[in-house]
């Protein structure tokens, strides 16, 4: 039976990992649901999530504005309206969507509808009075290759635009009337090496007006700039990952001279790939690197300082728990964008493989969806991408760009998705009854759901059942176990003190009497003997 198990287990798993690697499910959905247990292996699972639409630049109406009914419709079609975007930021109190279209040199304006008549292109700027063309150092009112977006609004409600200008060296921020307020470019020589290339990739603002940048060339973390252009110096940082030649060099510097040890090959940390910031003001940053084991996900306070590293998450594996093996490609995770909702839920990007991981705001995984797809069909349907770059949420929807596909998938939440969805919403409150039968409803449409078990045994844990707790946490949360235990072990102690008390006062008096009985035998024996021996 032992062997059995361990057969179907093996054919389970490399099902679902076949099936992770791309192969379609149906017409209607083009990748089959899966997460993984507690233990890391994949299981089958239902979609949280399932493609509403996707959005290219003729929905958008980009090609009758930019080039005129008179253009032939093959040319038409060549230019695809959008073209590599890169990057997109939704304004979460507008319902703008803003859409770097870094091959056309253009950013992308309109709402959640994407239609014609709510599309504005904005591809030159001009310098304002309050900043004029004189105190410019790149004295350029056009985009070159932008890479990044990010949209903040003051207190007086003026609203500011932040684009990463890649190839003007440059993150320029202007208003709604597209004047230019301000400029972020290289920092002077004494602070910033000029061997090094200043090319912004992304960008995030926060409510300060602290503006961080990404270059990819830099591994000392984001550059950060004051509101008025200064630069500050560097945030958040990756840590150098503990390989076996950085060990070896930590022995080798406690013995080698100075000169030897300033022969030695360096080791750096990875860069930084992108970040994002959420309403309470903490910054999330990426590593994209698919050999990353550390700091493959951040969350960053206002001292740099990795929050997750304190409780424990900063060394999960997140994307896919393993690299994978399939027809002599290796496939392992590269986290290439984040996102975080309004409910603080997490959306990690992933480059290999084309697909979303859903997480909660501890790290807990809820949801895998899209893919790339098989490697002969890839990108052929809906939800599948040939090279995602962002992704965004707004109002429960889930937004993908691919840059070679040139278009915007849309995922919508599945009637499970938000089942689950409501359950976190009310654990995260506290309301662990309130949450029992949404959790109760989630195992019924998925036994596999793992964390529907961890919410029922925190449930029945209030409840004061503490045994039936123990059985939902037994497969799936030690921490969860041990305190529904521990309340056990009080509780029966408290119910049996009496008889507990009479039990071990009755032993007591057994093991005194049976001294008592033992001395006498000893007595009597010795007696006995004495006297044979007259």
């Amino acid at each position: 039976m032992p062997l059995m198990k361990k057969l179907a287990a093996a054919f389970l798993t490399a099902a679902v990992c076949v099936t992770a690697l791309g192969v379609t499910a149906s017409a209607d959905e083009p990748y089959t649901g899966y997460n993984y247990d507690w233990w890391g292996d994949p299981i089958p699972s239902q979609n949280g999530f399932v493609v509403d639409k996707v959005i290219d630049g003729s929905d958008l109406g980009l090609d009758l504005l930019d080039y005129g009914e008179g253009l032939k419709e093959d040319a038409l079609k060549q230019l695809q309206g959008l073209s590599e975007p890169s990057d997109m930021f939704v304004d979460q109190n507008t319902g703008k969507f803003y859409i770097v279209d870094s091959k056309n040199n253009r950013l992308i304006v309109t709402d959640s509808t994407f239609s014609p008549d709510a599309t504005q292109v904005i591809k030159e700027l001009k310098y304002s009075h309050e900043f004029p063309e004189s105190q410019s150092i790149i004295k350029k009112t056009t985009f070159s290759s932008p890479r990044g977006v990010y949209v903040r609004t003051n207190s007086d409600g003026v609203k500011l635009i932040y684009v990463a200008d890649s190839d003007n060296d440059r993150v320029v921020a202007f208003n709604e009337d597209l004047e230019i307020a301000m400029e972020y470019t290289r920092p002077s020589k004494d602070v910033y090496d000029d061997k090094t290339t200043y090319k912004p990739n992304k960008v995030v603002v926060d409510s300060a007006f602290n503006v961080y940048v990404i270059v990819p060339s830099i591994t000392q973390g984001s550059l950060q700039f004051s509101a008025d252009g200064q630069f500050n110096g560097y945030y958040g940082a990756n840590r150098v990952e503990a390989t076996a030649e950085v060990i070896a060099q930590q022995f080798w510097k406690l013995i080698y001279t100075r000169e030897q040890i300033i022969a030695m090959r360096r080791s750096v940390a990875m860069e930084i790939s992108n970040l994002d910031i959420d309403k309470e003001g903490f910054i999330y940053t990426v590593t994209e690197n698919k050999s990353a084991e550390t700091d493959v996900l951040k969350k960053l306070n206002p001292a740099g300082t990795n929050i997750f590293k304190n409780l424990g998450y900063d060394d999960m594996t997140f994307g896919d728990f393993a690299t994978r093996y399939y027809k002599g490609h290796n496939y392992a995770s590269a986290i290439t964008d984040v996102d975080i909702d309004e409910e603080g839920n997490i959306y990690l990007l992933d480059f290999t493989t084309g697909r979303v991981f859903q997480y909660t705001d501890e790290c807990d995984l809820l949801f895998i969806f899209g893919t790339k797809g098989p490697q002969q069909t890839q990108g052929t349907q809906k939800g599948t991408f040939l090279s995602v770059s962002a992704v965004e949420t707004y109002k429960g929807k889930v937004y993908v760009v691919d840059s070679r596909k040139n278009s915007i998938t849309i995922f919508k939440q599945t009637e499970f998705g938000a089942i689950v969805q409501n359950a976190i919403s009310l654990f995260n409150e506290g309301l662990y009854d309130e949450a029992k039968e949404p959790w109760e409803e989630v195992l019924r449409r998925d036994a596999n759901y793992w964390l529907a078990y961890i919410g029922l045994g925190n449930a029945y844990l209030n409840q004061n059942e503490y045994g039936t707790a123990m059985d939902y946490f037994y497969r799936t949360s030690r921490a969860g176990y041990n305190r529904a235990f521990k309340s056990f072990r009080i509780e029966f102690i408290r119910a049996n003190f009496t008889w507990m008390l009479i039990i071990v006062l009755g032993i007591i008096v057994l093991l005194i009497a049976w001294s008592y009985v033992r001395k006498y035998l000893k007595k009597k024996k010795a007696a006995s003997k004495g006297g044979s021996d007259k």
